[in-house]
């Protein structure tokens, strides 16, 4: 990432100066660092084995973490300790300098094709197992607490992983004239703050039938506030946050060898709640096209979540696929989905490919909220290195991102639609049930409606 500039040392008692005098260019300096931090360990009493981390505490800036060794019991420094040596602090360090202080604005550019108002399905490829699945189940839930298992307001209680596993079974029993399948590619991207519950959770329910889940695990970075120092609560442990969904693709070739059939894969996030898993118009669409990606996109006036980084602007090339499209449909900003398909041979000729793949590698995107700042990769930057890719506007979507509420409204009105009904009062809520149908096509006009219904 490039060499760090310096920045404000915070005061740490009876050190200060000693920080201040380190000329980081001289070889000296390194002695002079090393004598720092074994001082500080003795002062400390906690083993010097421990005096490699200080000197990377000190290096990178976050001597604040120092000061809290003071109000921490002797026993319980050891453990302190421990947890901060797998916090890669030079990573942060420089992320904070080249990726956010500089504030840059990301230069995302792709080759696009514009595309809406697909109606031909390809069934084939789900029923000949040639295209996998990953839900992107990675997260903290820092802005909703429990997103993906918890009571969001459904009529039907379920939340939001039920619904989604409910629907793959279905569009595998329909591309499999309702014979349940067992078998299938699906993985699960999930981060240190949930792998365990979402596993115990699907313990608990058997898998939903499945015989086989693989499960891949996302890194975490520390939350770091505008001074590029590392965030703590309760004092003594650091906030971690997932490093994003990026990092997935380097965890794909294990997932790719153990289904030598596969040729796509779908990324599917599960902050949409009209999110249909394996489309199989999207499906279609991307090999008939013989397109590296395809990514669902929606049009809005307004910024629906602080992470809007892929916008008309970025893309360099728009070539009209369908004729209703004009030059009024860009004038609202176009936001992606978190639901991708890429092409299997695209991701096996990237890794041949140094620059891209580098390119790709190094890219973080750097998020406020509020007073603190976190880092992300994003599966989504893989558009940039892609020779051609799909955006497909959809105006089904309903996304859970800070109103519950608001999402359920949004996926009641998209189900209203499916039943010909009109309104979109609050109360009126209808919820389709995935065992019913996959995407309404099936579903015949309902009269004299009561509410809450469920179907």
């Amino acid at each position: 990432m490039g060499v760090c500039t310096s920045q404000d040392v915070p005061k740490n008692q009876n050190t200060e100066d000693d920080y201040l005098k380190l000329d980081f260019n001289r070889i000296s300096t390194y002695q002079k660092l090393e004598d720092i931090a074994n001082k500080i360990a003795a002062q400390q009493k906690i083993d010097a084995i421990f005096s490699s981390l200080i000197q990377r505490i000190i290096a990178s800036r976050q001597t604040h973490i120092l000061n809290l060794l003071e109000n921490i019991d002797v026993k319980k420094k050891q453990k302190f300790l421990t947890r901060l040596e797998r916090i890669d602090f030079e990573l942060i360090d420089s992320l904070f300098h080249h990726c956010y202080k500089q504030n840059k604005v990301d230069a995302f550019q792709c080759n696009v094709i514009q595309s809406i108002n697909c109606q031909e399905q390809n069934l084939d490829l789900i029923k000949e197992n040639k295209v996998g699945i990953i839900l992107l189940c990675g997260g903290r839930s820092s802005r909703f607490y429990d997103k993906l298992l918890g009571d969001i307001g459904l009529p039907s209680q379920k939340c939001v992983f039920q619904i989604i596993m409910e629907r793959l079974k279905k569009i595998l029993m329909i591309a499999n004239e309702n014979r349940e399948i067992i078998d299938y590619p699906i993985g699960i991207l999930l981060s240190d703050q949930n792998s365990e519950r979402l596993q115990t959770y699907l313990k608990s329910q058997k898998d939903f039938g499945f015989k086989q889940i693989s499960f891949l695990q996302q890194k975490s970075l520390p939350v770091i506030d505008d001074k590029g120092q590392v965030v703590f609560e309760q004092e003594s442990e650091a906030i971690m946050t997932p490093e994003g969904t990026g990092t997935i693709l380097l965890q794909l070739n294990s997932f790719i060898n153990k289904f030598p059939n596969m040729e796509y894969i779908h990324f599917l996030g599960l902050d949409n709640l009209v999110g249909l898993p394996l489309d199989p118009k999207m499906l279609n669409l991307i090999c008939k096209q013989k397109a590296d990606a395809l990514c669902k996109v929606i049009e809005t006036n307004s910024i629906l979540d602080d992470r809007l980084f892929y916008q008309n602007s970025q893309f360099k090339t728009i070539e009209e696929q369908d004729s209703s499209i004009t030059e009024n449909s860009y004038n609202q900003t176009q936001m992606c989905l978190n639901d991708l398909y890429l092409s299997v041979s695209f991701l096996n000729s990237l890794k041949q490919n140094h620059d891209k793949a580098l390119r790709l590698n190094q890219r973080f995107h750097s998020i406020k909220r509020g007073t603190v700042i976190q880092f992300e990769k994003h599966i989504q930057d893989i558009l940039e290195v892609t020779d051609l890719t799909i955006l497909y506007s959809t105006d089904d979507y309903a996304l859970l991102i800070d109103d519950p509420k608001k999402a359920v409204i949004q996926l009641s009105n998209v189900h209203k639609r499916y039943l010909k009904l009109e309104g979109t009062l609050e109360d009126d809520l209808i919820e389709i049930s995935p065992q019913m149908s996959y995407c309404g096509e099936d579903l015949q006009k309902i009269t004299n409606p009561t509410y809450p219904m469920i179907i």
